[in-house]
């Protein structure tokens, strides 16, 4: 099965409309909610939400991304992930239930009993949800996705708004989370009822637990990187501790999640089929790699200079203390972004061992970092971040250039361009804002900072022919000739 490029541009746009669209309605939701709760309400959902996100990745026990990767696809091994993911999913949600009080009672906050079995509910509904969704992008049927994931977002959005305003708090965000998935599992019913399984099968069992305890087990590790500082802040500092940090690590994955989370559920897809029809999938992981950062790296170091009138703007002024960790965790998420497809290029590969052991030093050099620092302040567990995302850049690459075809050399010098559109772009915007050379305000020079850049850096990309130049270039042509022929027609 091979997908032409017409087919990758359709399931592209589908997938970033998905993306993009939910993540608009997201940003709306979380600028209401941030003005109507406390910072220590939001801390208190989030430890909660950290501790059941972290079992939800064990749900699924990888049986998606295996039926995604697998080349000869039956009716048995479908049945076989279904079984595999009601067992496990079925099994964590009754336990979450069952241990409400005594997690509530580890971190001496009683309200988090009710919030742990609210959350618990998807549980029972994600063996009916994954499996369709994974066999609808296996498919490349990104169009029934856009519209399963934007009506269960608009859902939780409406739901969590309104029981927010009505006086339910942290109660209100879960209850929020939990019909969305229920009606995430209506909407299956709707647009991938011929890939719901609703009966199990045992055959090939097995072989997915094999794969799942792998994949899932990275899963988690690779979540928990930004789910474990809400966890141990929690227990070590207050949830003002979890809602202050949480909000500027939030700010910033929520900008990098925007722009790589229109191209990431394709990645896999398309490195599987590439390496399935004897493509060459180390020169599409490197060109795929330096396209992704020349758009996230400038971005990024754009929002550490100016993070503190973007959060004041978007979740207002009680934020402010948040902005000086979204600057430091700003570099953090740069270098991350270099081997942002490192894991679906490793499942590709048939490397879930290696991907399992980048995955579990990676956490343990936050979670490491985190109890250093924190005695020392949230700053300090800022710059502990700082120092693991190196640590993870310099472990994948060292991992890459022993497990595939991809040195580092190579890596370095396809990232040059980046490197040089970064750091004027950086320059720039510090100039600008903080050295106030126009010699106006921090809002005027802020609304500077928002039109020039876009300018300097498409200039840039020109000057320097980066690989996105020529990709931005026959987008443009293609336009062009479009609107001609209709122009033509008329």
């Amino acid at each position: 099965m091979q997908f032409d490029r017409k087919k990758i541009k359709v399931a592209l746009f589908y997938s970033s409309m998905t993306k993009y669209g939910t993540q608009f309605l997201s940003l709306v939701s979380t600028m209401i909610i941030a003005r109507i709760l406390t910072p220590a309400e939001i801390g208190t959902f989030a430890i909660a939400s950290a501790l059941v996100m972290v079992m939800s990745e064990f749900r699924l026990l990888g049986a998606g991304n295996y039926l995604v990767r697998e080349k000869e696809l039956t009716e048995d091994k479908i049945r076989a992930a279904t079984g595999l993911t009601m067992l496990v999913s079925w099994t964590l949600g009754a336990l979450i239930w069952l241990l409400a009080p005594s997690f509530s009672g580890f971190y001496n906050l009683e309200q988090l009993t009710v919030i742990f079995r609210i959350l618990s509910i998807s549980f029972f509904f994600a063996p009916f949800i994954s499996i369709p969704s994974a066999l609808l992008s296996r498919k490349m049927n990104f169009k029934a996705l856009f519209y399963l994931k934007f009506g269960t977002t608009l859902t939780r959005i409406v739901v969590t708004v309104v029981l927010v305003v009505l006086g339910f708090s942290y109660y209100g965000l879960a209850w929020g989370a939990t019909l969305a998935v229920f009606v995430e599992f209506l909407f299956v019913l709707g647009f991938g009822a011929a890939y719901v399984r609703f009966f199990p099968g045992v055959r090939g069992l097995g072989k997915i637990a094999a794969f799942g305890i792998y994949n899932s087990a990275s899963n988690l590790l690779r979540r928990g990187v930004v789910t474990v500082p809400d966890m141990i802040i929690g227990k070590m500092g207050t949830p003002l501790d979890v809602g202050l940090f949480s909000r500027g690590l939030g700010f910033i994955q929520f900008v990098s999640q925007t722009l790589i989370m229109g191209v990431k559920p394709v990645a896999l897809p398309y490195l599987a089929n590439l390496k399935n029809s004897g493509g060459e999938v180390a020169g599409a992981y490197v060109k795929a790699s330096v396209l992704i950062g020349a758009i996230m790296w400038p971005v990024l170091a754009v929002a550490s200079v100016v993070s503190l009138p973007v959060i004041r703007l978007f979740f207002g002024d009680q934020w402010d203390q948040s902005a000086p960790y979204a600057s430091i965790l700003a570099g953090w998420a740069m270098l991350r972004v270099v081997n942002a497809f490192s894991s679906d290029l490793f499942i590709t590969n048939g490397r879930e061992k290696v991907l399992l052991f980048r995955e579990s030093c990676v956490f343990v050099f936050h979670a490491f970092g985190i109890f250093i620092a924190f005695p020392l302040g949230l700053l300090s567990v800022a710059y502990a971040f700082l120092l693991a995302g190196f640590a993870d850049l310099v472990l994948t690459l060292f991992l890459l250039s022993r497990f595939t075809e991809i040195g580092v050399g190579r890596m370095l010098w396809a990232w040059r361009g980046n490197f040089i559109i970064t750091l004027i772009c950086g320059v720039q915007a510090f100039l600008i804002y903080q050295e106030r050379i126009f010699g106006t305000g921090p809002t005027e020079s802020f609304i500077i900072v928002c039109v020039s850049l876009p300018i300097s850096w498409l200039a840039l990309l020109f000057i320097l022919k980066h690989p996105l130049s020529l990709e931005l270039g026959s987008v443009a042509r293609s336009l062009i000739r479009k609107f001609t022929i209709k122009a033509n027609t008329k």
